[in-house]
């Protein structure tokens, strides 16, 4: 896989600084390898550094006294310099909380590159200056104002709050139960005014009226008494609500030779209610 940008840090300068830049890069769409965002359980470390390193364009070196005081990013910071060195990715060091002549203490080469100082920028800052070293193409999309939104989280939160807008205005027309989608309204004339209902294809009907089978209180069958009886030759079977939720979906009957069928036939009337049937 490609990156745009490995970040090299302490782990020390992660809260305060680096997070914050790799989520303001990642949303200004640079394709960042940052060990929170790239790393997953069972990964081996020095593995994964090194397809980093070895598959990004661009090498940000954030210099700390956290920095230079390891081991580990010493190592990140030789696979950088080699790969600047043999195909020409480009280093972009980020000095944060030091002085050049500290820098050029740890590393002469490093400290003769232009560096981002961030006593003078933040990490929203510093992500527009790397943005337009990086992927200019993404820096000259927006203005600069727009840029700075984008990174700071301001127009993503702009957009989640449409979004939860939208989703309230579309959940009028999908069942609360299941999320399929309103179908019809039902009218019911009468001498006091007109009653009004929606339907949903699942067969859920709101106001109290025909329950959707993915409702947690969906009636049981053990919510229906069974009664028989015999008419020329036939038997009918009718489940008899016994409880609130049993009678919104009904009673419900079937027929058959025997009393056997007539029940199977009840039953599979229950197993048809029961089921989230598109309603015909």
């Amino acid at each position: 896989m490609s990156y745009d940008l490995f970040i090299s840090h302490a782990s020390e300068d992660k809260e305060s600084f680096v997070r914050p830049l790799a989520v303001a890069l990642r949303s200004l769409g640079v394709s960042v390898w940052y060990d929170d965002f790239s790393l997953e359980l069972g990964d081996s470390l020095s593995r994964s550094i090194d397809k980093g390193i070895a598959g990004s364009r661009y090498g940000l070196v954030v210099v700390s006294h956290a920095f230079m005081a390891k081991r580990w990013t010493e190592y990140e910071l030789r696979g950088l310099v080699n790969r600047e060195i043999e195909q020409d990715a480009k280093i972009i060091p980020v000095w944060h909380g030091v002085t050049k002549q500290e820098v050029l203490q740890f590393s002469p080469s490093l400290a003769d590159k232009i560096a981002i100082d961030t006593a003078r920028s933040d990490a929203q800052d510093v992500a527009l200056k790397i943005l337009r070293e990086v992927r200019p193409d993404l820096y000259k999309k927006h203005p600069r104002a727009e840029l700075a939104r984008i990174a700071s989280g301001e127009a993503m939160a702009e957009l989640q709050e449409e979004l939860e807008g939208v989703k309230q205005e579309l959940a009028e027309f999908q069942c609360p139960f299941c999320g399929c989608p309103f179908v019809e309204t039902a009218r019911v004339e009468h001498e006091y005014g007109d009653d009004f209902w929606r339907i949903f294809e699942c067969g859920y009907e709101d106001d109290g009226h025909r329950p959707c089978p993915s409702d947690p209180k969906f009636p049981k069958l053990d919510e229906y008494e069974l009664s028989f009886y015999e008419r020329s030759g036939y038997w009918t079977c009718l489940a008899l609500p016994l409880t609130p939720m049993a009678k919104r979906l009904g009673v419900l009957s079937g027929e058959g030779q025997t009393k056997e069928e007539a029940e199977l036939s009840t039953l599979e009337q229950y197993e048809h209610r029961a089921r989230r049937w598109p309603r015909q």
